[in-house]
């Protein structure tokens, strides 16, 4: 059961122990201390400094919208507080608790249930980073190694991330598919939003996360949640989001067409998502030309892969399109790219 994040039973708390310092008495009373012994009133002081500290933490934190996964109309209210997440994860109308660790919050569609038989069949991209040891090794050289297809390096790669993301500095940022939480880190860091969700489906990834995200005694605890979620069944309300991140994920997606339509059906007019992946193995040579249709009838001459799937530009802005998705911008060097896109206004613009 998640911890309860209402204030008020943090005053009741308080109340407690005033009582038990002072006495009860009756109204109109005024209460007189009893004289505690040194050690019960270091004890108290303790309690009732930690109990402050905790509503202090509340009202300093971010208040997060989710929405049930299965029916995406009963809306969530989490924060963190004390380091660790609170508030209601019940969906009455779906009659589903979802479930929450100290790491972090699951708003999968199986969280909290228990299934005898059915088991989803998994995708080797994305089951491979649910491996402890993977998970682990992300950004201790897993990560860096991404310098040979042309990755530019995290800090450079953060740059333009935030360039494209500046219609939604000041709102919540979802970092989706955030592995160990590298660039969620970044996006807090630099102040331009109010809060920011570190989203994964990997367990393990989430648990690195958490780890690094409190190594970092510079980031407020209170602006930052970890959620386990599927990139195709999305825990936000339809039209909530202001943007949606995902840096080196898009090739790892078991649909990327449900996801892109997820992403479509949060963001909010003029939400922005932004992306970054692999180009094929030709992008280099149609960068060079300055043309990747003379060079694609070469792709059916590149190995397969069967975990990941290698992207050229011009796929990357059909399937935006395809899904409400427009004004495809994009940074690329050999086989890297990053893009943004945004949901349209109600009237197109």
């Amino acid at each position: 059961m998640i911890q309860c994040g209402n204030s008020v039973c943090r005053f009741a708390k308080l109340q407690s122990l005033s009582r038990a310092f002072l006495g009860d008495c009756a109204p109109g009373h005024v209460a007189v201390a009893k004289k505690p012994s040194a050690k019960r009133a270091a004890h108290l002081k303790t309690c009732v400094s930690a109990v402050s500290q905790n509503i202090s933490e509340e009202y300093q934190s971010v208040e997060f919208d989710f929405a049930c996964p299965i029916c995406t109309t009963t809306h969530f209210k989490l924060r963190q507080t004390g380091g660790k997440p609170t508030g209601d994860l019940t969906c009455p109308r779906c009659q589903r608790t979802f479930s929450a660790s100290s790491a972090s919050v699951d708003l999968t569609l199986t969280s909290g249930v228990q299934q005898k038989v059915y088991e989803q069949r998994s995708w080797g991209g994305t089951e491979i980073f649910r491996n402890p040891l993977v998970s682990l090794a992300y950004e201790r050289g897993w990560r860096q190694g991404f310098a040979w297809a042309g990755f530019p390096g995290v800090d450079r790669e953060t740059e333009i991330a935030l360039e494209y993301l500046k219609p939604a500095y000041g709102e919540v940022l979802v970092d989706m598919s955030c592995g160990s939480g590298l660039f969620s880190r970044k996006f807090l860091a630099s102040g331009n939003f109010s809060g920011v969700i570190a989203a994964d489906f990997s367990e393990s990834m989430l648990r690195e996360a958490r780890s690094y995200f409190e190594q970092d005694t510079s980031l407020d605890s209170g602006k930052y949640l970890l959620v386990r979620a599927d990139v195709a069944r999305l825990p936000f309300a339809t039209g909530s989001l202001a943007a949606i991140n995902a840096s080196a994920a898009i090739h790892c997606w078991p649909n990327p067409q449900a996801a892109l339509v997820e992403i479509s059906r949060c963001l909010r007019p003029g939400g922005v998502f932004v992306a970054s992946t692999f180009l094929s193995g030709i992008a280099p040579l149609g960068q060079i030309l300055g043309n990747d249709d003379l060079v694609r009838p070469l792709r059916g001459l590149e190995p397969t892969t069967g975990s990941y799937r290698w992207w050229e530009e011009d796929e990357l802005k059909d399937l935006c399109t395809a899904m409400g998705l427009q004004g495809f911008e994009r940074e690329r060097n050999n086989r890297f790219i990053m893009f943004t896109v945004r949901k349209p206004g109600i009237h197109g613009d």
